[in-house]
């Protein structure tokens, strides 16, 4: 296959051909490195060793002539978002106090990937302390669409969704707290997971919230996405697709008709595609759901930063205060935010309320949504909006008006507080040429099921032309 062939290639025919000696980990590591230079504008990759990656891949191919594979991923570089900690290379989270801080260890997430055989490809982009919804990082620089590089990749794993779209690498690590996965996945036509918070080892990511921080893969196939999940949790799955006939899904009306009118249009549209193949669409509502998951979002995020954070300094950068750290950030909107949750921190009271009365009833009314219509996943527009231009800052410039980003995790959040796992897969390009995606959120625990549904509809939704 020619260079231009490797960087369309999924991740698991990548794998598989190193596997079968059809490639040698060296040459696709060089491949990758020539898509790093070349889309150095998109700004996605931010921190990269081309040295040590090739030196990775060679030893990597010695291990391979002594006694094959040393797994799933052998000789498959990624990028993991610079919020997770890297041994080899430093770990910022975007942010001014922490540039240049290594860690010393990898996270242990990050670990099972390399014990898998990944190679770490760089650090991706993100918005400064996975903190707001453009990447437009005052560190590095904004990361770009691929689609249009004046216009947004979403946040905050923009970096990792821009690198997967622009065939950079086959697939990378981002991580989602209201969305963060989700959001850039739909903003760049490609997939991102959401797996029930708690499925992946969170140690060693530069926190914004423990009781809502997850990592989650980005790719380009369902198919990749269950490859990577079943590394990063550390169970091995057997995800066959779901016979469409069989599945009922609850679309939330509600959702769509917040949307855009290219999106409502790209969303009905596929909804149509998905009910001629068989499958059964029942609407749901999900107001008084939105009502409870608003009542348990901020405070938890807010009073979670603040004890969480200063874990990971002591831990991983202790010449670093939180006060230092907050001091030095150099987003305005995000210095804003995060001053505020230091000087007015949510009382314990409001913490307790949101932990153990908003969420158990937020569970129990998903579980009953589901119960009463019998279904097996709701679906709904992953972002109200496709990419926007970047104003400045978090903001977005929608027509004339500058609009703050926000609004792209409206939806996302949904499955964020409830702590559920959530897919974005692509449905194509709006009217005004920018991906759109579609989201499909099940009850948490239910991985593997959300997968299995996610490979049967992805076969059947309309194709989503590379940037």
């Amino acid at each position: 296959m020619s260079e231009v062939h490797w960087r369309e290639a999924p991740l698991y025919q990548v794998a598989a051909d190193i596997a079968a000696g059809k490639l040698s980990a060296e040459d696709y590591a060089a491949v990758v490195a020539a898509a790093i230079k070349e889309h150095a504008a998109l700004n996605a990759v931010v921190v990269w060793d081309e040295a040590k990656l090739a030196a990775d891949a060679r030893e990597l191919d010695l291990v391979y002539g002594k006694n094959g594979t040393v797994g799933p991923l052998h000789g498959v570089p990624l990028v993991l978002k610079d919020n997770i900690n890297t041994k080899s290379l430093p770990t910022s989270a975007g942010t001014p106090a922490l540039l240049g801080n290594h860690p010393g260890e990898n996270a242990p997430l990050a670990g099972r990937l390399f014990a898998a055989g990944a190679l770490l490809a760089g650090k991706s982009n993100l918005h400064e302390l996975s903190s707001g919804g453009t990447s437009a990082n005052m560190v590095f620089g904004p990361a770009r669409n691929p689609y249009n590089p004046t216009y947004i990749p979403g946040g905050s794993s923009g970096g990792t969704a821009a690198a997967v779209a622009a065939r950079i690498v086959p697939a990378g690590i981002g991580t989602d707290t209201a969305g963060s996965v989700r959001v850039p996945a739909s903003l760049c036509g490609v997939i991102g997971f959401h797996p029930t918070t708690g499925r992946y080892p969170g140690e060693g990511i530069v926190p914004l919230s423990s009781s809502l921080d997850t990592a989650g893969p980005i790719a380009r196939c369902v198919r990749d996405v269950v490859v990577l999940d079943s590394v990063m949790s550390g169970e091995l799955l057997n995800v066959e697709p779901r016979p469409l006939s069989t599945l009922r899904l609850g679309v939330a009306r509600d959702l769509i008709d917040d949307s855009t009118d290219q999106v409502a249009t790209a969303t009905e549209a596929a909804l149509q595609v998905l009910q001629d193949a068989g499958v059964t669409l029942v609407p749901v509502a999900l107001e008084s759901i939105r009502e409870v998951n608003t009542a348990a979002a901020d405070s938890v995020i807010d009073l979670d930063f603040l004890e969480d954070m200063q874990t990971y300094l002591a831990a991983y950068a202790p010449s670093v205060s939180l006060q230092s750290l907050v001091d030095n950030i150099a987003s305005p909107d995000a210095h804003q935010r995060t001053q505020s949750r230091l000087t007015h921190p949510p009382s314990r009271d409001a913490y307790h309320k949101a932990q153990q009365v908003a969420r158990p009833r937020l569970d129990a009314a998903w579980r009953a949504l589901h119960a009463e219509n019998e279904i097996d996943a709701v679906v709904f527009p992953t972002t109200s909006d496709a990419a926007l231009p970047l104003d400045k800052d978090d903001n977005v410039m929608r027509g004339s008006e500058s609009v703050f980003s926000w609004f792209y995790f409206s939806h996302t959040a949904l499955a964020s507080i409830g702590r559920r796992p959530g897919i974005s897969l692509p449905i194509g390009l709006s009217k005004s040429g920018f991906p759109v995606g579609l989201e499909l959120d099940a009850l948490a625990g239910q991985d593997q099921q959300l997968l299995s549904i996610a490979l049967s509809v992805e076969d059947v939704l309309p194709l989503t032309p590379a940037p």
